[in-house]
């Protein structure tokens, strides 16, 4: 594809998630303002526009018949109809599959024609449904005078209106319609807009993420020997000369933080460039399966890592399907059940703390765990004695099991093994952590909690034995030493517990974990750090702790392999690689070695 293209490409999706906002608003309230027919125009015109200046063609002569429809709608000559809403989603859904299919060089001509006469049929059977009863039906769109109708003004003013335009028209220079498109096209990327008599001028470049990673590296290899120069400066004999030094290095410091916020903040996206697509695809899986769904959103404008947006596509898409597959019940059943027909899910983004939450909810029928327990059984995912021992929340977990499906019958949908699993794998790649809580017949609320970006983050050094690790800042909540009337053991005598201001919090020894000797071996002796797992809050036993840094994350999972436990590494000032821990990650890893020993 060409440069021109490719923007384009970008932009039209964009205006796809516009269109799809409006029409889904539509085909919820059964009715279109005219305001939202005149965004619809816009749009279409856009992409008709801009697709034929740079070559997709066959969109915009698909996108054109479409305008006619929107155009005819707009003047008043055809009247809304509330099934328009949902033909005018498919159509945008075929233009985007047109569109993709272009810029693949993949479409044929049978199948453009194909898609062209069904979209016709549709377009035809509005324009040749009766116009609106309304006789004052609108007469001036667009500053364009209606040729038919009850007239507004005397014929004096509508010729002069008339010589007015036609004066305007004449000193405009005639110019190529494609030439003209392009132009406008690359007017809007580099960008330039007006309103009312105050300019307002924006600018903006799109870069390709490698490129912002490729600087952010180069401020992480500047983070590092501004380290070994802090540390080089701390030997120098001359007091005046350390001083000195250590002084201009601060300054250094400062400068450097700056510009990796700057960087950072290059790298991270609204929410909403994930979220604006989700009530269509909630919409479209609902109709497959025969049920209604709407989807609502909130928190759109937090900003996120691109990216941990980009690893949270397939996630979010699996937990969504299988909110409508499972947890939605069909129409009929939600109003014997006292419920509403049409099945709610809300997916909410929040930022607590260092991290990112986002909670998706559904009012569906919830989980029926002891179904799911006996299909973990039947497929030999667990045992039926271990089973047994399990609490609510560990039985609902079990939905995350990989080949784990209590539908009996598999579909596109889903019945084949795989989903939720899926989720778990992805988000545990993100460094975050999947948690799921339901209640029959109320429904169900999967939790996902990720840090806040996987490039930059301030640590606290800790040491077990001869180890050192950094634990995330934003992960701790307090530091201590421990008296022994404030250490409980479990009945077995397998672990302890950390009774603080009459809580118990699970204390996490790092050194049976990795498999160090440590120097200590009592809690009192030692120091616990309460940090946040998630929802939860455990107590991680180290020897001692250092000082508080900023580190520059190198993923372990690309260089070496995943670790559990470990969130990556990072580079010291004198060259020795450090491993980051993940607070939500050696939770898992405690879970997982108790089942082993149980």
């Amino acid at each position: 594809m060409t440069e021109y293209q490719t923007l384009f490409l970008e932009e039209a999706n964009e205006l796809f998630s516009e269109a799809y906002d409006r029409l889904l608003a539509a085909e919820e309230s059964g009715s279109l303002d005219d305001e939202g027919i005149k965004e619809l125009f816009r749009i279409l015109h856009t992409v008709k526009g801009g697709g034929g200046s740079v070559d997709f063609n066959r969109l915009s002569q698909y996108a054109h018949k479409l305008e006619d429809m929107l155009s005819r709608l707009r003047d008043g000559k055809i009247g809304y109809q509330s099934s328009m809403a949902g033909f005018l989603v498919d159509s945008v859904d075929q233009m985007q599959e047109i569109l993709n299919a272009e810029a693949q060089n993949r479409l044929n001509d049978g199948e453009f024609e194909l898609k062209l006469k069904r979209l016709e049929r549709g377009v035809n059977k509005y324009l040749n449904a009766e116009k609106p009863s309304d006789p004052i039906a609108p007469i001036i769109q667009n500053d364009a005078i209606a040729d038919e109708g009850f007239a507004l003004f005397d014929p004096e003013t509508i010729a002069a209106a008339q010589n007015e335009n036609a004066a305007i028209e004449q000193k405009a220079p005639p110019k190529e319609e494609k030439e003209e498109e392009q132009d406008r096209f690359a007017q809007r990327v580099t960008s330039s807009s007006s309103s009312g008599e105050n300019k307002i001028k924006t600018s903006s470049i799109r870069i390709d993420l490698d490129k912002i990673d490729l600087l952010l590296n180069r401020v992480g290899e500047l983070v590092i020997t501004n380290s070994v120069l802090s540390r080089f400066a701390e030997r120098l004999e001359s007091r005046s000369d350390r001083e000195e030094m250590i002084e201009r290095l601060g300054q250094l410091t400062r400068h450097i933080r700056e510009l990796q916020d700057a960087v950072m903040s290059a790298r991270m996206i609204p929410m909403e460039h994930i979220y604006a697509k989700l009530p269509k695809i909630a919409r479209d899986i609902a109709k497959k399966l025969g049920k209604r769904a709407r989807l609502i959103h909130s928190g759109d404008s937090v900003e996120v890592d691109k990216m941990i947006i980009e690893g949270l596509n397939d996630p979010l898409m699996h937990i969504i399907r299988n909110a409508i597959d499972h947890g939605i019940e069909s129409p009929s059943e939600r109003q014997a059940a006292h419920k509403d027909p049409v099945g709610l899910i809300s997916v909410n983004t929040t930022q607590e703390e260092g991290q990112i939450v986002i909670r998706v909810k559904d009012d569906g029928r919830g989980i029926d765990t002891l179904r799911v327990v006996s299909k973990a059984i039947e497929n030999r995912l667990i045992r039926a004695d271990l089973a047994a021992k399990m609490n609510d929340e560990e039985r609902n977990d079990l939905v995350f099991l990989a080949g784990l499906t209590t539908t009996d019958r598999a579909t596109d949908i889903s019945g084949r093994g795989v989903g939720m699993d899926i989720v778990k794998n992805n988000i545990a790649k993100l460094g975050g952590i999947a948690r799921i809580k339901s209640q029959k017949g109320i429904g169900t609320s999967v939790t996902i909690t990720l840090p806040l970006t996987l490039a930059i983050l301030d640590g606290l050094t800790v040491n077990v034995g001869e180890q050192t690790y950094i634990l995330p800042l934003s992960s701790v909540a307090e530091s201590l030493q421990p008296r022994q009337s404030m250490i409980q053991a479990n009945g077995d005598g397998s672990k302890m517990t950390l009774m603080l201001r009459e809580h118990f919090i699970p204390i996490i020894e790092l050194y049976s974990l990795f498999n160090i000797k440590p120097k200590h071996l009592d809690p009192t002796k030692g120091i616990l750090i309460v940090s946040k797992a998630g929802e939860e809050r455990v107590a991680l036993f180290v020897d001692s702790f250092g000082a508080q840094r900023q580190v520059v994350v190198k993923s372990l999972e690309k260089n070496f392999r995943r670790v559990s436990g470990i969130g990556g590494a990072t580079v010291q000032g004198d060259g020795t690689v450090v491993f980051i821990l993940d607070p939500l990650g050696l939770v898992e890893k405690e879970r997982e070695l108790k089942a082993k020993r149980t």
